[in-house]
């Protein structure tokens, strides 16, 4: 077929009219898509109300609501927490449990101190130079011998300790029963003289749990000074290798501080203090004062246990030596008879009818010249003292001794420094110069 051509007048006519601008229609497109932009409005609008981010499902409510009770619960918990441990230590500060020293004690013990050196005073000025010698050359001071009858302890449960007790001189066991009353006479009682005391505290929280002093019989210190002034000279070890006589009456100033470096050594300090419970044949006894509701059987297990720890010790020792090829020098701790001894012990301290020991009663140990044990008790200070009982081998009341006096670690180290510096205080003059008087 062929194609019809229109003439050329009427392309003329056509090319000569003005020409009209038709709208040009443009659709959306995606970026990887085809479909125009209102299917795509439509398609948005419609997951939009899907979206399980937008309009969260009932159970994800839920569970919101649930871990914001959770978390309220947690933040109550705390709240309380810290509500009930701020009670517990404001009562624990008021009712002074661990038995600190009370402030207005303090400073009413500081006024008294004060208003006693200005009555002393007498309106006298004192000039800072040395006191110069006392009014009689035979007269020293010794710990507690200063005029004032007790002393300060720093527990508020047991603020004074006296610097002066009486007791028996003699006990005969075959005559008492436990729990018979001491009849108070005055003639048949010996003063003693307090050596020093501390503290006994237990635990990494420093809890006080007793006052404990070591008294001396005032007839005795010249027979401690004799050893003390011995052991001075001539320490324990040195006395084996030299087999000598002492006969000096005194020490200087370096052999003081030597002896008490010796005293306060936790080995060589052990074999000084048995050298002089063992040989010197003194009268002490140990005052012990609870500053909190305690009973007889654990003040026991730990003495027991400290002498169970010397038995094993020495135990160690002589299989050391077997080791090293050499014969072990005699037992001390491991016969029957210091086992026996220990039984008698524990038996002794069971408490009986009377287990416990409120803060404030007082228990004695008495060690006479032979060693022997005397267990003495004191419920209240107005009424008479009640005798235990009796351990008469020397290594029972030693080993309680050394509990405060010597080791690696001690009963109360403010006691054994307490007790140094007392017995100190005794070798400052020659043998036989010291008067047992209370100045």
């Amino acid at each position: 077929m062929r194609a019809r051509t229109l003439p050329l007048s009427v392309c003329r006519q056509c090319l000569g009219r003005p020409r009209q601008q038709l709208p040009v229609y443009r659709s959306a497109r995606f970026f990887s898509g085809n479909r125009p932009c209102s299917a795509a409005s439509t398609t948005t609008t419609t997951a939009a109300g899907n979206n399980p981010l937008r309009t969260p499902s009932a159970e994800e409510i839920q569970s919101q609501n649930e871990a914001i009770a959770h978390f309220r619960r947690r933040i109550a918990l705390s709240a309380a927490g810290i509500a009930v441990c701020a009670i517990g230590l404001y009562a624990t500060v008021k009712m002074n449990v661990f038995g600190l020293p009370d402030d207005d004690a303090a400073t009413t013990n500081k006024n008294k101190e004060g208003e006693k050196k200005k009555s002393n005073n007498n309106g006298s000025i004192k000039l800072d130079g040395p006191s110069g010698f006392p009014s009689s050359p035979s007269v020293i001071r010794i710990q507690g011998q200063d005029g004032i009858e007790q002393v300060e302890t720093g527990n508020s449960a047991v603020p004074l300790f006296p610097t002066t007790v009486r007791l028996p001189k003699t006990l005969n066991a075959s005559t008492l029963a436990p729990g018979q009353d001491l009849p108070q006479n005055a003639e048949e009682e010996e003063e003693y003289q307090l050596l020093g005391f501390g503290i006994r505290s237990v635990s990494f929280l420093a809890i006080q749990v007793y006052v404990v002093g070591l008294y001396i019989a005032k007839p005795d210190i010249a027979a401690l000074q004799q050893s003390l002034v011995k052991i001075g000279v001539q320490p324990p070890s040195e006395n084996l290798a030299k087999n000598g006589t002492v006969s000096a009456t005194s020490l200087v100033s370096t052999e003081r501080e030597a002896l008490k470096d010796l005293l306060l050594d936790p080995e060589r300090g052990e074999e000084a203090w048995t050298s002089i419970l063992k040989e010197s044949n003194i009268r002490t006894a140990v005052r012990i004062v609870p500053t909190r509701n305690t009973d007889f059987m654990h003040l026991r297990d730990a003495w027991v246990r400290h002498m169970t720890n010397r038995a094993q010790r020495e135990a160690a020792e002589a299989r050391e030596v077997v080791k090293a090829g050499k014969i072990p020098g005699p037992s001390e701790f491991q016969d029957d008879s210091f086992g026996e001894s220990i039984r008698e012990f524990k038996t002794l301290l069971s408490g009986g009818s009377r287990k416990a020991i409120p803060k404030g009663q007082v228990l004695f140990l008495l060690r006479d010249q032979r060693g022997g044990l005397d267990a003495l008790f004191q419920p209240d200070p107005q009424n008479a003292i009640k005798w235990m009982g009796r351990i008469a081998d020397e290594r029972v009341s030693r080993c309680v001794w050394l509990n405060y006096l010597a080791g690696k670690a001690v009963a109360s180290d403010a006691a054994r420094k307490s007790i140094v510096n007392g017995t100190m205080s005794i070798v400052e003059r020659p043998v036989g110069t010291v008067i047992q008087k209370v100045i």
